[in-house]
């Protein structure tokens, strides 16, 4: 049995050379997006070049393939829209830690022009966790892409923009589903309303809403889940009719 390389790139339409690992070539050249076909089990290289404005750009990504698999190798060159688009990404999730960083200390320090009572300072902070979730997020998706995958994708740099939006509204919300009993933390005991103000009820709804802001995508399925079971439709007079 023999197995398969599926190449792609960003941008597509680079010029495929495949190499084994004693470096001869190997597999039949073609252009992204392209699968190769019949090649033994082993490590291979992957090379992807294209040519933009005069100029060439090229990137190598390693693919072990096994016997009756085909293996991905997805690698994104370094034009520059590709460089552009992480630079903005990275600048705007820095400059976001910054600035709401800055908000949470002027915040705590009472520097603002009406000194918030708790629970304006509390909603600060819940929107700054969740934010920073976020941007957390984002940050360890850039490493993750840039640095280990190579396939970061200028066509999901909206997405990067929006999560701390994402995660602020979440961070803010979560509690008010976890205090009004909405939502349940399974296998967390949630600090009682008596001492809702202490130091220690701050920091578990300000670490509670840091975690949906980094994990925004799980918690928008429970949100669904829970809306669908608290809005759903009641049934009929005859779909209880024939029930009863």
């Amino acid at each position: 049995m023999t197995g398969s390389i599926a190449v792609k790139s960003y941008p597509s339409g680079a010029d495929i050379e495949l190499t084994d690992s004693a470096g001869k070539p190997a597999g039949i050249p073609g252009k992204t997006p392209f699968t190769i076909t019949g090649l033994n089990a082993g490590m291979y290289t992957v090379k992807v070049t294209v040519e933009q404005d005069g100029r060439m750009y090229s990137r190598t990504k390693d693919a072990e393939v096994k016997d009756g698999q085909t293996v991905t190798a997805d690698i994104t060159l370094l034009t520059p829209e590709v460089t552009r688009s992480m630079r903005h990404v990275c600048i705007y999730s820095v400059a976001g830690v910054l600035v709401l960083g800055i908000v949470a200390i002027l915040t705590r320090l009472n520097y603002l022009i009406i000194p918030p009572e708790n629970l304006t300072r509390l909603i600060i902070y819940l929107c700054c966790s969740g934010a920073l979730g976020g941007l957390a997020f984002n940050m360890y998706v850039l490493v993750y892409h840039i640095g280990r995958e190579e396939d970061y994708k200028p066509s999901y740099e909206k997405s990067y923009y929006l999560r701390p939006f994402i995660g602020l509204l979440y961070g803010l919300f979560v509690v008010f589903f976890v205090v009004g009993g909405l939502m349940t933390l399974s296998g967390v005991s949630t600090p009682s309303s008596e001492n809702f103000y202490t130091t220690n009820s701050f920091m578990f709804y300000l670490a509670l809403a840091f975690l949906v802001g980094y994990a925004e995508e799980p918690f928008s399925l429970q949100l669904k889940d829970l809306a669908e079971a608290l809005l759903k439709k009641p049934p009929s007079d005859d779909q209880q009719n024939r029930n009863g």
